[in-house]
Parts: C-alpha cells; sequence; structure tokens
C-alpha cells in the first residue's frame, strides 16, 4: 500500500485525486474514486448551486469516503461567490481552489474548518496559497488538459517541492497511469490529481465520442491555446491556458482568439455562439491533456485506480535496485 502524508491525513487508501474538471465530474465518478480508495472530486464550474448541493448530497449516500468539490476562485468566473457560499453551507470538508486568487477562499474554508487543497500554475500562485496556510498544494504542468499553466510539469514540481517545505504537494499534468504516479511519490511528491484518465471511465457524463478521441490520441494531438476559451462570455486568468485533444473546430481557430471573441460577442441569445447550429466548423471542444497516449480504453473509474497503484507499486519496488 502506497502511503503518503496526504492519505494519512485525509483518511484514503491511495494518493491518487481524480481532477474536479466540469459538471460532467458528478457524483458518479467522485463517489466511485473514493469508493476505491483515492479522493474524488466534484467538478463544480459554471453549475447552479442547487445542483452542487444535490451532487453532494448523492455523493454522501454512495459512500462514507471523504471526497472533495472543486471550487475556481477567479474574477468574472461564472457563479463563483453563489459557488463558495455553497461550499462553506454545505461544509465542505475538502476543497480543491483553483485558478486566479485563491487567498481569500483559503482564509474562508480554513476558518470553517475544511481541508484545503491549493492548484497552483506558477511559483506565485504556489508561495501565496502556502503563505495563507493552504493545506496542500497540487502543482500543474502545462501537459494537463482542460485548464492549466505554461511550466512542464516535470520542472514544476521540483520547484513546488522546494517551496513547499512539509506542506504536501500533488503533482498534475500529464499523469494517466502508474509510471506517473511512482515517477511523483519518487521525487517527494505526496499523491497526483488525474484528470484526463478519469475523462475516459465509465463514470464521466461527458460525450462518447471525446473519450473515444482520447483512446484514439497519440498525446501529440493537443493544442493549448487562448483561441480554446474565445467562445466563452468570460476571460481566464493570464496565465492559464486551454488544453484539448485537437478538433476541426480547435485547429480552425487556434491562434485566432481575437477575432472568435469579436464573432461570439456579436450574438444576442444567452448562450451566445453555443446557440449557432450553422458554425462551420461547429463548436466542439474536448477538454483533455497529453496523457490521452496513455489511455487505451474505457475503465471503470475503480479499475483505474486499482491498475495505477499496482503499476506505481511495482516500479518502486524495483526503484531500490538503482542504489545498487
Amino acid at each position: 500500500m502506497l502511503q503518503t502524508a496526504l492519505t494519512r491525513r485525509l483518511g484514503i487508501d491511495h494518493p491518487i485525486v481524480q481532477a474536479g474538471m466540469g459538471a460532467e465530474a458528478g457524483a458518479a465518478l467522485a463517489s466511485a474514486v473514493s469508493e476505491a480508495g483515492g479522493l474524488g472530486t466534484l467538478g463544480t464550474i459554471g453549475t447552479p448551486p442547487a445542483l452542487v448541493a444535490s451532487a453532494m448530497a448523492r455523493v454522501r449516500d454512495l459512500t462514507a469516503r471523504p471526497f472533495a468539490i472543486n471550487l475556481v476562485t477567479f474574477e468574472g468566473a461564472p457563479l463563483r461567490d453563489e459557488l463558495l457560499d455553497l461550499g462553506i453551507a454545505e461544509r465542505a470538508t475538502i476543497v480543491t481552489l483553483s485558478f486566479g486568487d485563491s487567498v481569500p477562499a483559503i482564509l474562508r474554508f480554513r476558518a470553517a474548518g475544511a481541508f484545503v487543497i491549493v492548484q497552483a500554475q506558477d511559483a506565485q500562485q504556489a508561495e501565496a496559497a502556502l503563505h495563507a496556510g493552504a493545506d496542500a498544494i497540487i502543482a500543474q504542468g502545462s501537459e494537463a488538459g482542460g485548464h492549466t499553466g505554461r511550466r512542464g510539469t516535470l520542472s514544476f514540481a521540483a520547484q513546488v517541492l522546494s517551496l513547499a517545505g512539509q506542506t504536501p504537494v500533488l503533482v498534475a499534468g500529464g499523469v494517466g497511469d502508474g509510471k506517473g504516479l511512482a515517477a511523483a511519490l519518487a521525487m517527494g511528491a505526496a499523491g497526483v490529481v488525474m484528470g484526463t484518465r478519469f475523462k475516459a471511465s465509465e463514470e464521466f457524463a461527458g460525450n462518447p465520442a471525446h473519450k473515444a478521441a482520447i483512446i484514439s490520441s497519440d498525446g501529440g494531438d493537443t493544442i493549448s491555446d487562448l483561441s480554446n476559451d474565445g467562445a466563452y462570455p468570460f476571460r481566464w486568468p493570464e496565465n492559464v491556458r486551454g488544453r484539448v485533444v485537437a478538433t476541426p473546430f480547435g485547429r480552425h481557430w487556434a491562434g485566432r482568439v481575437e477575432e472568435l471573441r469579436a464573432r461570439a460577442e456579436s450574438y444576442d441569445s444567452p448562450r451566445g455562439i453555443f446557440s449557432d447550429a450553422t458554425l462551420d466548423p461547429p463548436l466542439d471542444l474536448n477538454w483533455a491533456g497529453e496523457s490521452s497516449g496513455l489511455v487505451e480504453e474505457v475503465l471503470p473509474a475503480a479499475e483505474i485506480v486499482r491498475r495505477t497503484v499496482a503499476e506505481a507499486e511495482r516500479l518502486l519496488r524495483k526503484v531500490s535496485a538503482v542504489l545498487g
């Protein structure tokens, strides 16, 4: 069994955290990962608070194990303040905070008694979160799917480990199997965060075609570009880029973010460009990272956890032989 500062502190069996991702990372996925001994996470961005509250209640019905909710903290994020308030009102015991200035939310949730994990994309964010008392830090490298920074995972994780002292550090970005978990633990991390691998799970409530595209990907066909967010009516922080498995839409608009934003702003519908079924190529963003190249099939979340841990254990047993 792989025991770390994170597993001991949270009472989980395995140092694997499922990334929050979007609302498709709902109660079924979070509860399955937690039941398997990892830390499942509910995605919340842009989700009405009542639906998040219902999802939290559903997870509590499905498992007695710990789980987290993921909350974004940047200015302009849809329903940001309402969702932060909900986390407090629902007495979330574990929260992951992502993007923008997380310090006010760290202080609120720490005062409420929650275990606060903060995802950082650069050293300044990590230092600010540590100074504010974050219980753990996620060092998120640019290989990650969805929204991420511009630092490579390996060097950034090493830097955050040096900054963090005794605060547990989790590694995210390009981790999709036991090799990534073993590498993270060997460099001193307390665990990993996996998103793309869990997107290709049976419990992830997403587009089956997107799962199939992840399986077909060799990991080299992802696009990290500001244009991946140009269709949305809000802007992510400047240090954040969206990474997707390439689609015709993503290829067409790559490098043309201002042109895409201007087009998106021309719609009168509340759904903006998402209301336009005549787009050519159609609007299709498959949020996933370079670890797509490690995904060969859709699996139950529990089997993903089991295989990841088993592979990491095998590899770590061999590490001692390197010392001679």
